[in-house]
């Protein structure tokens, strides 16, 4: 089929619409929603295949496109049905212009199946985030603190509890990565980045040993000395979102779909989003195994906008 298919955009559209109505004796009904359907997709993403002809091939489709397309659906307040009818539809069209080579990859591997996006958490835009980075400007300890912590949890998309069990000993400030440990304990190494290699350094020069009690070997600490724990964070996040003009009801969460959301806006690979991320699903995890730290520092530095 490969060699007799156009891989135009139009070209592959009705390609699989005539497969679904020869192989699988689709009615006309359906292809004309098909047709509908994924024409809305690709047009979100500058490709028209009504009229005029607007880009040569599916280059252009990528996973960043798609969760704009996903997330002006919410926006624009959208029937669940519609949009996942939609989603379903694009996700045939794509396997089938994989089938046939006219994409490389498919990039609708790893978003949410369903009506399940629905569920995805808010982002902030990186203006916001900056916003809110640059409102934790104190001198006193706490203050250093929280500025290191938001940092690196942006920095790293690391779940909350990952940054309260982080030690002195998973911090490598030359070579500006963390450890974090996942579900199940999977280990991981995420670069920090500059600007949150650089908070934490000044914590743990200037502030932390201001708080530390003993041998303390947790790398964020309480006014009192002790680790921080999950509950803390949530409520000093809530804090420092009001006093910067957000919304109080960002959560250390908002902080990791803003890293990934922000990477793959900025052109990063699905397969390296998710393997920072630390998924621990069956499906992520057998695919990213082989994404070596070295190319994951290179994408965090190109794509995350605080590297």
């Amino acid at each position: 089929m490969r060699s007799h298919v156009p891989l135009d955009p139009q070209g592959v559209l009705q390609a699989w619409l005539d497969h679904l109505q020869v192989e699988r004796a689709v009615s006309e009904h359906t292809l004309r929603a098909y047709r509908t359907d994924v024409a809305a997709v690709l047009g979100t993403m500058g490709i028209a295949v009504e009229g005029p002809a607007t880009a040569p091939d599916l280059s252009g489709v990528s996973a960043a496109g798609l969760m704009r397309w996903l997330r002006a659906e919410r926006r624009a307040e959208r029937a669940a049905s519609s949009t996942a009818r939609r989603l379903a539809a694009f996700r045939g069209f794509i396997r089938f212009a994989l089938s046939i080579g006219a994409v490389e990859v498919d990039p609708t591997v790893g978003l949410p199946a369903g009506r399940t996006w629905e569920r995805l958490p808010k982002s902030l835009s990186a203006a916001a985030v900056d916003t809110l980075l640059a409102s934790v400007a104190g001198t006193k300890p706490t203050d250093v603190r929280d500025r290191a912590l938001l940092e690196a949890l942006y920095a790293t998309g690391a779940r909350v509890q990952e940054a309260c069990d982080w030690t002195l000993d998973d911090l490598r400030l030359d070579e500006r990565v963390i450890r974090c440990f996942g579900k199940g304990r999977k280990e991981r190494w995420v670069p920090l980045g500059e600007q949150a290699a650089g908070a934490i350094t000044r914590w743990i020069d200037e502030a932390r040993p201001k708080l530390a009690k003993g041998g303390a070997e947790t790398l964020f600490l309480s006014r009192s000395g002790r680790p921080l724990d999950r509950h803390r964070v949530f409520r000093m996040l809530r804090e420092r979102a009001v006093k910067a003009g957000l919304d109080p009801s960002l959560s250390p969460h908002t902080l990791r779909h803003s890293f990934a959301t922000h990477l793959l806006e900025g052109g990063a690979d699905l397969r390296s989003v998710q393997e920072l991320l630390g998924h621990a699903s069956v499906q992520t995890t057998q695919v990213y195994t082989h994404v070596d730290r070295a190319k994951l520092k290179r994408v965090h530095g190109r794509f995350h906008p605080r590297a």
